[in-house]
């Protein structure tokens, strides 16, 4: 199997969970100016960044993962052997020593699988962050994604790999609210994947002035759209490709499905199966590291994913 290079943050997660519903919460005690004292039962901190938790998961399925990203001094306390224990390629990692922290992430989740989340850049906007040219072999690297990050960050990523003629997944994720339409569009114009859930969707749409149909007849659309399952979205075809939700029977904590799904979809990329079983595996990595708290926990192996793919979706 080719490499995939991965270009993402690395934050170091702190995850709370609040007993009982933000909604009921709001209804008992209108909030005014975004005013809320939350009581926690559980607080938690864990490896993370979407780009890490990406990796993370490819690494579970012995994908050769190329992660580019870079750190602040905490990254090497624990991060970096946990990483290396999972057999991950951390050359390209830079840590900055200019930066004590590298990014932080606080999420907060009710009863509900709803999310408060509040994000520090940290080191991730570091200087001497690698491009992707730097990667050794480039030439043999079948395919990249850019997870979120600030979009000056992500269009220096893009560009690079572009003139390398890497394809390229777009993963604005939740910042594409702060992009600037020609940011969205030049970014749109560097790569050939999109990956967004649905509300990411409707906002890329907004902040780049282009109808759905203009971005899909010249990138392949994945929308993740959680319990109601997948749309896939190809150019020249007649109608999106739907794929449900693989079903959890004991759902344990929803930060990093996203990227989890991410990490399956990829897989079924690299190993060449069909547009409808990439998306299935996709679900079915969600539904490990829904089954798990925290996002970089779960466990699973390429032959359990396979059977559990057989026994949920049936053969392809």
């Amino acid at each position: 199997m080719k490499p995939v290079i991965i270009c993402g943050s690395i934050a170091i997660d702190h995850l709370g969970t609040y007993s009982g519903s933000f909604d009921d919460y709001q209804a008992r005690y209108p909030i005014k100016g975004l005013n809320i004292s939350l009581q926690l039962n559980a607080l938690e901190t864990s490896f993370g960044g979407c780009g890490m938790n990406i990796v993370y998961g490819l690494g579970l399925l012995q994908v050769p993962v190329i992660p580019i990203s870079a750190a602040g001094q905490d990254f090497n306390d624990h991060y970096l052997d946990h990483l290396h224990a999972i057999g991950i390629d951390c050359r390209y990692i830079v840590v900055d020593e200019a930066f004590e922290h590298s990014a932080q992430c606080i999420i907060f989740t009710d009863d509900s699988g709803n999310q408060i989340t509040a994000f520090n850049s940290g080191a991730s906007v570091s200087e001497k962050r690698l491009l992707p040219s730097a990667v050794a072999d480039i030439d043999q690297v079948a395919l990249a994604l850019l997870a979120p990050e600030d979009a000056p960050i992500m269009l220096r990523q893009a560009k690079d790999l572009y003139r390398k003629k890497i394809p390229s997944i777009l993963d604005p994720g939740q910042g594409v609210a702060e992009f600037a339409r020609d940011e969205i569009r030049e970014l749109l114009s560097l790569t050939q994947y999109v990956i967004v859930n649905n509300h990411e969707w409707q906002i890329l749409q907004t902040n780049a002035d282009k109808q759905a149909e203009e971005i899909i007849a010249t990138h392949e659309v994945i929308v993740t759209r959680g319990k109601h399952g997948v749309d896939i979205y190809q150019p020249a075809a007649d109608s999106a490709i739907h794929v449900a939700a693989a079903q959890c029977e004991s759902p344990l904590d929803p930060t990093g499905c996203g990227d989890a799904f991410r990490a399956g979809y990829i897989f079924g990329l690299l190993k060449e199966f069909e547009t409808r079983q990439c998306a299935e595996l996709g679900c079915l990595m969600a539904v490990y590291n829904l089954e798990t708290a925290q996002t970089q926990h779960y466990q699973v192996t390429e032959e359990q994913l396979m059977l559990r793919h057989r026994e949920v979706y049936g053969k392809v």
